[in-house]
Order: structure tokens, then C-alpha cells, then sequence
């Protein structure tokens, strides 16, 4: 698996189709931050999904500038509009076209 990265980056962009490895390492870590999420207060844990949001919003457009952000977030958003199902969190979004 060949993947180009950079310390500064956020975002890890991958150059063939075998992804197994890189899809462990999220699962990884989306589980670690469900665990550690448990440990929220019940009053708190409405603002849990936002509060991530806005952080990795924030973390992108430091990372990649607004312009690019506001491409990928608005490629995520035609994804999710016109997707009968969610996107499977074993495989990475596919943001190469706009449906429009």
C-alpha cells in the first residue's frame, strides 16, 4: 500500500485501491474515541457530535485552507444528499464528483 503523508497534514491521501491496513487504523481510532467518550457527562453528551465536528472543520481549514475545505465538506454534503444509506465506515467516502 503506498500513501502519501505529511506530519502537518491532516489527511492521508491513499494511491491504490488496498486499503485494509489504513481502514484498521480508523477503526482504531474511532473506537478509542467512543471510549473515551463514555466518560461525558450525560448533560454533555448532546454537543458531542458538534463539538467533533467543529473541531475537524477547524483542524481542516488550518490544515488545508479554506478553499479546499469547502470543496471536500461540500462534495460530503452531495454524498450524504444523494446516498439512499449512510457511508459504510469500512470504506472511504468517494468525493471524486458532484451528483447535482
Amino acid at each position: 500500500m503506498n500513501a502519501v503523508v505529511s506530519r502537518r497534514r491532516l489527511t492521508r491521501v491513499m494511491t491504490d485501491d488496498d486499503r485494509g491496513v489504513e481502514v484498521a487504523q480508523l477503526q482504531s481510532v474511532m473506537h478509542r474515541i467512543q471510549s473515551s467518550l463514555r466518560n461525558v457527562p450525560p448533560a454533555q453528551r448532546e454537543y458531542i457530535a458538534n463539538a467533533l465536528l467543529n473541531l475537524a472543520v477547524t483542524r481542516m481549514v488550518e490544515e488545508e485552507g479554506k478553499t479546499l475545505t469547502a470543496s471536500i465538506l461540500m462534495r460530503l454534503g452531495d454524498v450524504v444528499a444523494h446516498s439512499d444509506a449512510p457511508p459504510a465506515p469500512e470504506r472511504a467516502v468517494d468525493l471524486n464528483h458532484i451528483n447535482g
